[in-house]
């Protein structure tokens, strides 16, 4: 396969972004994103392409390679406000910078074996979580991904230590009591009142779990009963996103919760269930991997900027993160940027240089 300059490099993955943005798919079922990926690697390239059914992955081998690194990018794309999925997160961007850097691999002495890995489900907290199985298989010593950051200076990386991004999960709660006559409350069992409790109970609860950082509760759903204005219900539904900045704070703070509603529900007489959805570890870079990132970031002319806070949103990279070191940063997108999930947002081809750059760095 021929080498490539950067100019024909940022030519082709711009097209290939476009084609990615034309399809958006859903978390877990990106298989028309996979075909496109995997057809444009293997008329550009050389890597050995390996298919793991919902992702795969290419690799870029040399002999005599002293270690093996890993470079992530997601695949899955965003419901819209009219029901309608779009790669309102700019995933379709990034899986065309990594595809850039594999265009860059051709022909390339790294002194690594090097996995370029295209995840699904980043969305759901569900894809990393898949793939980093693959970190211990082939003995990966280093991963690492980028987000794009709309708010930030186009095309300037952005490093963060410690918490990147938030761990986080949807909690609901599910109460079951007794239903009867609206003329007669006192004869049933209304879980609203033990949900009226709950809710007030979450800034105490919040306050308490936060020891390491900001710990939040969003309420997302109430529910108890319906337009029967002549029954008192005997269900109810509680769903919460509880996020923190460290995964130990999340669950302590989610074992507090189910801990007073549990006591409330037995005190009350009322059946008590939970169910857990959409979770995300903490994305966390260790202090040394993060002056090594910026030190090839120095060494390789790539600007950055160091943030102190973390990001709220979170990222299923933490995963990976459990399994291997690793280094997350993200790429800005524009001071002006339209936000990530809003309607007008669409990655910026202009960052996708600086994107590919940055990986380079890191190889």
């Amino acid at each position: 396969m021929k080498n490539n300059t950067y100019e024909q490099i940022i030519s082709e993955i711009k097209m290939l972004r476009k084609e990615l943005h034309s399809c958006p798919e859903k978390s877990g079922a990106e298989k028309e994103t996979m075909k496109k990926l995997k057809e444009f690697l293997k008329e550009r390239t050389s890597l050995t392409i390996v298919d793991c059914d919902t992702w795969f992955y290419a690799v870029h081998e040399e002999e005599g390679a002293w270690t093996s690194k890993a470079f992530r990018a997601d695949m899955d794309a965003v419901m819209g406000e009219d029901n309608r999925l779009f790669h309102g997160c700019g995933h379709d961007g990034h899986s065309a910078v990594l595809a850039g850097l594999c265009l860059l691999l051709e022909g390339k002495k790294t002194g690594s074996n090097i996995y370029a890995v295209f995840q699904p489900a980043e969305e759901t907290g569900q894809g990393a979580k898949v793939c980093s199985r693959l970190l211990e298989e082939k003995g990966i010593r280093e991963i690492y991904g980028f987000h794009n950051l709309p708010g930030y200076p186009a095309g300037k990386a952005v490093v963060k230590k410690g918490t990147f991004a938030c761990a986080s999960r949807g909690l609901i709660l599910y109460l079951e009591g007794r239903q009867c006559h609206a003329a007669y409350p006192e004869e049933g069992i209304n879980p609203s009142w033990l949900i009226a409790e709950l809710i007030s109970s979450l800034p105490a609860l919040t306050e308490k779990a936060g020891s390491q950082g900001m710990v939040l509760a969003t309420i997302i759903e109430v529910k108890a009963g319906g337009e029967n204005f002549g029954v008192s219900p005997s269900d109810g539904k509680l769903a919460l996103t509880i996020r923190a900045e460290r995964l130990s704070e999340l669950n302590r703070f989610q074992a507090s919760i189910l801990s007073l509603a549990e006591k409330r529900a037995v005190e009350g007489g009322l059946k008590f269930q939970y169910q857990i959805l959409d979770e995300f570890p903490d994305t966390y870079n260790e202090s040394d991997m993060a002056e090594a990132c910026k030190r090839r970031f120095e060494e390789n002319k790539v600007p950055y900027l160091e943030e102190n806070v973390p990001f709220r949103w979170s990222e299923d990279f933490g995963w990976y993160l459990m399994k291997s070191p690793g280094m997350f940063f993200g790429v800005g997108a524009g001071e002006d940027c339209p936000g990530l999930h809003t309607a007008a947002y669409e990655f910026p081809d202009g960052i996708m240089e600086a994107a590919v750059r940055a990986f380079e760095a890191l190889l």
